[in-house]
């Protein structure tokens, strides 16, 4: 089985953060500079790279140390290892709490009962990712390429709702859809692809041919070189205050 330790190069050379409008909507809702914020999965520090840009003290956990590794060599911040669903800090310990992208990685109860925990009252909890829309041409590109290989689209981001949050008994929540245009280098396009979890566990020993076949319909269709390849995204936003 793939695991995040195995995809830290990748993720780190292919991941896009967010939106500005998705960081305007949480400073609407009361993020402010200098406030304490801990970011749950954090990876190689995508989320967090904004908030630390304009004054916020992040500390980021994750399990995976070559992900924390990528992250303490490119942003400053405290970088710890830990689970989302035993979080190593005390109650009430930061002003806000975030999961970016990866809240359908982990036990989703669990993990926000400890994001509540460590929160302090009246601090904030977001959780937030993003998919390609139903539209994209890239999706449906690479949806092609998976059926060609006898599977099914490979989803990302979480299917299903967050009822897990809204039974968590929070306060003042609120639930934003934020789409987002944008482009991609083709090479780092490719580098997200190696980077998807789901990819290497669905496909197995298909996962090369996966990637070589979606290689080859991108360069048909956009060119040699890195050119840019245009995408567009959903972003789901939810965010609440702990009473």
């Amino acid at each position: 089985m793939t695991t995040f330790d195995d995809l830290a190069e990748a993720y780190e050379a292919g991941r896009t953060g967010y939106s500005t409008e998705l960081y305007n909507v949480l400073a609407g809702f009361g993020l402010k500079p200098r406030l304490s914020v801990l970011d749950v999965a954090c990876g190689t520090g995508l989320a967090s790279r904004p908030l630390i840009e304009n004054g916020f003290h992040v500390t980021g956990i994750d399990v995976s140390q070559p992900m924390l590794d990528r992250a303490k060599a490119r942003l400053p911040g405290t970088w710890v290892t830990g689970s989302a669903e035993s979080i190593p800090f005390a109650d009430a310990h930061f002003d806000v709490a975030i999961c970016a992208q990866a809240i359908h990685h982990v036990d989703r109860p669990r993990a926000i009962a400890e994001m509540i925990r460590v929160v302090k009252p009246g601090g904030i909890l977001a959780i937030w990712w993003k998919q390609l829309s139903g539209e994209d041409s890239f999706k449906l590109m690479r949806d092609e390429v998976a059926r060609e290989l006898g599977s099914d689209p490979l989803p990302s981001g979480l299917t299903g709702g967050m009822k897990e949050f809204y039974g968590a008994g929070l306060a003042e929540y609120m639930l934003r859809v934020i789409p987002w245009q944008t482009t991609s280098g083709l090479e780092e396009l490719m580098a997200l692809e190696r980077s998807r979890k789901i990819v290497r566990d669905r496909l197995d020993f298909k996962a090369a041919d996966y990637f070589r076949k979606l290689q080859d319909r991108l360069r048909e269709r956009y060119g040699e070189g890195n050119p840019r390849v245009p995408l567009s995204y959903i972003q789901f936003l939810y965010a609440a205050r702990k009473p």
